[in-house]
């Protein structure tokens, strides 16, 4: 076990007592269609906010009795996530330039039970598959790297329709191709466009038709997501205009059921939006990213339908790829103002938490960095997967400091002594092979999926 206390700030003390309690969500329960309180069927789960109401798991003691791999597959190359609809497995892979594979595998014991191929020729940077299918009623919708919107039938394992983002709507790929997961509202899916023209399309969710769209506003990698402010479920993206390392960046919220545009702002520039917004309180969103972008609090108001939007304050720390928890009255995430820093640099990141002031109570710089890495949140623990080397890290939340009470080396990848940093500050700096676990991770009744860059591993945590 360790315990590492970095800096003290109060603690949460008891949820009778908290203002906001440990299982805040930054996303209105009730938006899509009711799951198994067990099925995790879409990107960060079933209340997409990465959160799990399972109890009773295995989360510590694993030098002891570590987890159990269930089973294993190998992939080729790509980034995107699992999602879990009973006992099947969903996620996307991508033969490099070639085709993507929608893959069905059983949950017992990772066998293929069906897969979906499209043939389309084309290479992006950072080769292989990107976002986390939503697996709703019969059907399981993804968008592709090159912007094909599918709706792939369960039982026919057959497309429904296909929606070409392209070819459609005259939208280039951006930087890394549409990375984004699907999201439906009622009878909606909505989808980044991200033409010259058109920002967000809302599309009918059983044939396909165009019902809304909104006018252009920029790129963006981000999953638009869904969030209640005010009493008002709304969408809410992050994008931006590029010029360089200059631009505009746009922060628009639209009605999902119309697309009509409630706000927007451009108070905060991300060169390239990653994470999703994130409802902290009624009125207040925060926004966050990489590439020395850093995070930005957003108070948005309500006034008889007339919103208003002003930033509360902005900070160099940002994470990059995976959104921030809610976490009693504090928030976690992975801090990197860019995770390609690389010796002193690092020091500066690592899991932070902060207050909704943004104060700083304590970060553990690169002991452990965690780079790219997710979380889950689950009875009482934040899952890590380090984005550097795979380990599947147990965290108790706190405001006092850094408590991981249980690691497990998941993909079994050696680490070695970087001598010449190791030499130039004095101590032993870890230099690490050149492996990705970025992909987020689904948990369904005890059952963990973990994706390497190029393999799947199912770990028992029950």
């Amino acid at each position: 076990m360790k315990v590492l206390v970095l800096k003290k700030s109060g603690s949460f003390g008891s949820l009778r007592r908290m203002k906001y309690p440990i299982f805040i969500v930054c996303i209105a329960f009730g938006l899509s269609s009711l799951v198994q309180a067990d099925d995790w069927p879409n990107f960060q789960g079933p209340t997409r906010n990465g959160v799990s109401n399972e109890i009773g798991l295995k989360l510590s003691g694993w030098d002891r009795n570590p987890p159990s791999v269930l089973w294993k597959k190998e992939l080729n190359e790509g980034f995107g996530g699992a999602a879990i609809s009973g006992n099947e497995v969903f996620l996307v892979d991508r033969d490099l330039g070639e085709r993507d594979h929608v893959l069905c595998l059983s949950l017992e014991d990772g066998s293929e039970k069906w897969r979906f191929t499209f043939d389309y020729a084309g290479k992006l940077s950072f080769h292989g598959s990107r976002g986390t299918p939503l697996v709703e009623d019969d059907a399981v919708y993804y968008v592709s790297g090159f912007g094909q919107v599918f709706r792939i039938n369960r039982e026919t394992h057959r497309e429904d329709w296909m929606v070409s983002i392209q070819d459609d709507y005259g939208s280039p790929p951006p930087k890394w191709g549409w990375a984004q997961s699907p999201v439906t509202v009622g009878n909606v899916i909505i989808v980044p466009a991200m033409s010259e023209k058109v920002g967000l399309i809302g599309l009918d969710k059983k044939t396909g038709q165009e019902l809304w769209r909104t006018d252009g506003f920029g790129d963006s990698h981000s999953t638009p997501t869904v969030l209640n402010l005010h009493g008002v479920d709304q969408v809410v993206f992050v994008a931006t205009l590029r010029d360089g390392d200059d631009g505009t960046g746009t922060t628009i919220s639209v009605l999902p059921e119309t697309g009509e545009v409630l706000w927007n702002t451009n108070v905060y520039f991300n060169k390239i939006p990653i994470p999703f917004a994130t409802k902290v309180t009624e009125e207040l969103v925060f926004l966050t990213g990489g590439y020395d972008c850093g995070s930005c609090m957003l108070k948005v108001r309500n006034d008889g339908g007339d919103w208003n939007v002003e930033k509360v304050f902005d900070m160099i720390q940002g994470t990059q790829i995976h959104p921030p928890f809610l976490i009693g009255d504090h928030i976690f995430f992975l801090a990197n103002e860019n995770s390609n820093h690389k010796g002193e640099a690092r020091k500066k990141g690592g899991l932070m938490c902060m207050d909704f002031d943004g104060n700083i109570a304590w970060h553990t710089g690169d002991d452990p960095f965690m780079g790219r890495g997710n979380m889950i949140f689950v009875d009482g623990h934040l899952l890590i997967q380090d984005g550097e080397v795979g380990y599947l890290r147990s965290v108790k939340p706190s405001s006092e400091g850094y408590e991981e009470v249980a690691l497990y080396d998941v993909f079994g990848k050696k680490a070695e002594v970087d001598e010449q940093i190791a030499k130039q500050e004095g101590r032993a700096v870890i230099k690490m092979p050149d492996f990705k676990y970025w992909s987020p991770m689904a948990l369904s009744n005890g059952r963990l999926i973990m994706r390497g860059q190029d393999h799947l591993k199912c770990l028992d945590l029950r």
